[in-house]
């Protein structure tokens, strides 16, 4: 008994404790609602400092490393792995007396120890950084054709979908062992090494000299200036490197096997427009698509 009336003692003086305070109510939910206003700024940006994390996680997947970089000609890291191969294997063709045809330039291509192929027949090298809103930017457009590649995006061959890329911000344990500030930066040894190699120049010629797409795209000579200079701080990020060893690249009016088309970021309003951008980008060899501005047959 004496137990039923301390409850209901409890409950009285809880009911009369929310009848004397009902005016708090309103001021608690008006309280709230100042906190929700006053918190949406941190929730914005807690919100984009992950979107670009993960943009980075996912170019991080495809990741040739600067690790144990060199300023020297040797090719030491998986960056220089396979851009070494693309350099070797870009523009073999008659004009230039290196292969006839296309059986012959296969056949040295598999013969190489190195095994350029091991990267894929034809994919995208891409050059992004961390701190990059371009390169996060494209990000979504990468996945949405991987995604829609040969459904949603019509691909002309049966090669699948490759990307790689290379961080220009990319840190090597040797950094430290240089003298320069400018030495101590893993991508600024690299652009010197394959700039003395000859890859930026001659493949940055063919680029800007012998694509349809440089005179179609209203690219900036500049952009091209850079690459074909190696500039340390002027290097576009992103920049977009078809690398296309097929025989329809060898075939080419330009023939530009290897080192194929270039692109300095990604136009279109959405995803799904940069995505048919990329798709047109890999199809630059189409005899059909007269839409496509990578190709010979544009406007035909």
């Amino acid at each position: 008994m004496n137990i039923l009336k301390s409850i209901g003692a409890f409950f009285n003086k809880l009911w009369r404790w929310i009848r004397e305070t009902a005016w708090v109510q309103p001021l608690l939910i008006v309280g709230g609602i100042f906190a929700v206003i006053f918190s949406i700024p941190k929730i914005t940006a807690w919100a984009e400092s992950v979107k670009p994390e993960a943009t980075s996680q996912y170019y991080n997947n495809y990741r040739r490393s600067l690790e144990g970089e060199t300023n020297e000609s040797d090719i030491t890291s998986e960056a220089d792995r396979i851009t070494d191969g693309i350099n070797r294997w870009s523009n073999y063709t008659t004009s230039n007396n290196h292969y006839d045809n296309y059986a012959d330039y296969r056949a040295a291509l598999e013969a190489d120890p190195a095994n350029p192929l091991q990267y894929g027949e034809k994919y995208f090298l891409v050059y992004v950084g961390n701190d990059c809103p371009n390169c996060d930017a494209i990000q979504p457009a990468f996945e949405t054709l991987a995604e829609g590649w040969g459904s949603s995006y019509t691909i002309e061959d049966q090669n699948a979908f490759r990307i790689h890329t290379i961080f220009t911000d990319d840190e090597s344990s040797n950094d430290e062992d240089y003298a320069t500030d400018e030495d101590k930066k893993a991508f600024v040894r690299y652009l010197d090494k394959f700039s003395d190699l000859g890859f930026f120049s001659d493949a940055g010629g063919r680029f800007s000299d012998m694509t349809p797409y440089a005179s179609r795209g209203s690219v900036s000579t500049s952009d091209y200036d850079h690459f074909i200079e190696a500039d340390h701080t002027l290097f576009a990020t992103p920049t977009i490197i078809l690398v296309d060893y097929s025989e329809e690249a060898f075939n080419l009016n330009s023939s530009r096997p290897g080192a194929s088309e270039i692109l300095f970021g990604v136009t279109g309003a959405d995803k799904y427009e940069k995505a048919k951008v990329l798709a047109q980008m890999w199809n630059h060899t189409t005899k059909t698509d007269t839409s496509n501005k990578f190709s010979d047959v544009y406007g035909k």
